[in-house]
């Protein structure tokens, strides 16, 4: 048992420490490979101090380690937010969380690092749970976001993610729960997470030196004026934009890209190729937004509809509800609409 766990643990250690050093060297620049470093930090301080006494740091540098390794599913959280949603930024929910998740799981940690401080087993159950719906979370935002993701390799990579990683610590989670019910050698967790881990930054790092580290950012190939060289595509476009600009198809309610394909007369996935690669676009519901946006913004400025509510504009222009829409109006704008309409037209009043 002892050979096994020295093995597995520092091999994937050293397999850790060189993805650090590709991401380091030629990812760090890519938003989801900079929440992919303290994560494999985390897993590496997991690693060094857990397993048998006779492979494992102890003392107060084993203790400084166990406190940072508490992060590592706040990490993996942050991590798969960032890898899925182009528009991820740490926000006071994300730290707020975080926050919650470290009150809960610091006593605990203390406990069982020797120190005098109270403790109940409700908050480690509590931990779990947390960690759990975090998993649970992730998981809802790879798998929602598939069919509206332009992207193929990270479209197919949705599927991938949400049934290995998530399942993994989830599955860990539980049978550390069960451990503890039935009484069974407490280095089984650990051993579980050794077996999945290693496959796992191998994988990593095959992908990263073979694919190189840019394909996690998903460019788009072109930029969005950029002609195809394909003229059958091109023909398609410029449907596309007939649709779009002319008949005015993104006000349809529900416009799924699978309806917008069959007016097109594509397939589905080459209609996702067409908007990525062509167009620029990462997501459906950004390509969408950008027509309704610039619908809302010309209906704003135009003095008619001063007394029209910015709600009935945003409905007809094709948004489902006020809140995305004023979130999509002040990401694509910088400033809210009523602050846009007002500007507007205080210009109109003055030309």
């Amino acid at each position: 048992m002892l050979f096994t766990q020295a093995l597995l643990k520092f091999s994937s250690i050293g397999i850790a420490l060189a993805l650090i050093a590709l991401i380091l060297r030629d990812g760090r620049h890519i938003r989801a490979l900079q929440f992919g470093v303290p994560l494999l930090l985390s897993v590496i301080c997991l690693f060094l101090t857990t397993g048998e006494p006779e492979i494992s740091i102890t003392g107060k540098l084993g203790i400084a380690l166990r406190l940072f390794d508490m992060l590592s599913f706040i990490f993996v959280w942050w991590f798969g937010l960032a890898l899925f949603d182009d528009e991820f930024r740490l926000g006071p929910k994300q730290w707020l969380i975080a926050f919650i998740y470290v009150a809960l799981h610091l006593p605990g940690r203390l406990y069982f690092l020797g120190f005098d401080v109270p403790w109940t087993e409700g908050l480690e159950i509590a931990v779990s749970a947390l960690s759990i719906v975090l998993m649970l979370h992730l998981m809802y935002i790879a798998l929602s976001g598939h069919r509206e993701d332009l992207v193929e390799s990270r479209r197919k990579m949705r599927k991938y993610f949400a049934g290995a990683l998530v399942a993994m610590i989830v599955i860990t989670i539980l049978m550390e729960r069960f451990t503890k019910l039935l009484d069974i050698d407490p280095f089984l967790p650990m051993l579980t997470i050794y077996l999945f881990t290693l496959p796992l930054t191998l994988w990593a790092v095959l992908w990263v030196t073979q694919l190189h580290p840019e394909k996690l950012a998903f460019p788009a190939r072109q930029k969005f004026d950029a002609p195809t060289t394909d003229p059958r595509d091109e023909l398609a476009r410029e449907r596309l934009k007939e649709i779009m600009e002319v008949e005015n198809a993104y006000a349809e309610h529900g416009l799924s890209i699978g309806k917008l394909s069959t007016q097109i007369g594509l397939p589905p996935h080459q209609l996702r190729s067409l908007i990525n690669q062509s167009m620029g676009y990462r997501n459906y519901s950004a390509f969408l937004n950008s027509y309704r946006i610039k619908a809302v913004k010309v209906a704003l400025a135009e003095p008619e509809n001063a007394r029209t509510p910015i709600l009935t504009l945003a409905i007809n222009a094709g948004f489902s509800s006020l809140a995305p829409f004023n979130k999509a109006f002040k990401d694509s704008e910088g400033m809210t609409p009523t602050d846009y309409r007002n500007t507007k037209l205080a210009q109109n009043q003055h030309s």
